[in-house]
């Protein structure tokens, strides 16, 4: 027991660091509730996004300019003390103890699958999820971390197909899955397919929200669950799709509406600016950048520039 408590007081000294030094998140999502299944060590698919490190940098959210899956949203490798793998590894033949007794419970499934991403050996973990969404079919998480997974081995359709069943099983429009599908279409080479799926959860929100009937219980649910996904988040990827697939106007169109209604919010600035340089209009992407760097945060002001220099 006191190795779970050095591990997780591990984990969150390195999430606290990670939140003063890391890369600058602006929109990072509400963390899922905790799982708690055996073996005394809170995990799961759940909670699986933190614990796999995949790190989404304001860059995620603008347009790339490169035919490459975009650095931010790559997986960054943790370093494991050798405590932290000796745990982890531990933690594993206990769930495969589980296993070789009962080759499908969910638990051992599950708790085996989620540290094997955590050691960084995502082809078994991969694995291990497809037979968990075997017995977990309704379970949008267990796809969501399948996508992220499958995104890790550069197999970017089957991540995409992943995260698809996510958002299809799911009740409501899940922004981590957004993102992580948008990403995998992008780097796919599929963004005509990212731009429909954008603009048909787009949609599906605002029907939401305005189809609910008006009780208060459940209007106070609704905005619980739609606070989940900010819809300028899902406006930056949609200008970001389009500008992959090079619609570059409907990516300045959609810009253009996020700074008329968000004047002061930078990042519309920016990712104009950032287009608008790419398609060799430097004049006005330089007042974009103007713009942007005035409105933009005292931390976020040397990524303004950094992105303007490129």
């Amino acid at each position: 027991r006191n190795g779970w408590k050095q591990l997780e007081a591990v984990q969150q000294k390195k999430a606290e660091e990670q939140k003063e030094f890391g890369p600058i998140d602006y929109d990072a999502p509400a963390e899922s509730d905790k799982k708690t299944i055996g073996l005394g060590t809170q995990i799961g698919v759940g909670v699986a996004v933190v614990v796999f490190g995949l790190v989404f940098a304001l860059g995620d959210f603008l347009p790339s300019g490169s035919t490459n899956p975009p650095e931010e949203a790559a997986v960054i490798d943790k370093k494991l003390s050798n405590e932290e793998k000796a745990t982890l590894q531990t933690r594993l033949k206990q769930f495969e103890a589980m296993l070789s007794i009962s080759p499908k419970d969910p638990t051992a499934l599950e708790g085996a699958a989620v540290t094997l991403t955590e050691l960084g050996d995502y082809a078994r973990a991969a694995s291990l999820l497809q037979d968990l969404a075997k017995e977990k079919t309704s379970d949008p998480d267990v796809f969501r971390l399948l996508g992220e997974v499958k995104y890790a081995l550069k197999d970017y359709d089957g991540s995409a197909a992943a995260y698809k069943l996510s958002a299809m099983v799911s009740k409501d429009v899940n922004f981590e899955v957004l993102r992580g599908l948008t990403n995998a279409l992008l780097a796919a080479k599929r963004p005509d397919e990212a731009v429909q799926f954008l603009l048909s959860s787009r949609e599906r929100m605002n029907s939401e929200r305005l189809n609910r009937p008006n009780l208060k219980a459940d209007s106070n649910k609704m905005e619980t669950e739609l606070q989940k996904v900010d819809p300028i988040q899902v406006d930056f990827l949609l200008g970001k799709a389009y500008s992959d697939w090079g619609h570059v106007s409907d990516a300045v169109a959609v810009y253009d509406q996020l700074i008329s209604s968000h004047p002061n919010d930078f990042r519309g600035y920016l990712a104009k600016g950032i287009i608008l340089k790419e398609n060799g209009n430097v004049g006005d992407a330089e007042r974009m950048f103007i713009q942007a760097r005035f409105f933009a945060p005292e931390k976020a002001k040397a990524l303004v520039d950094r992105y303007s220099r490129q």
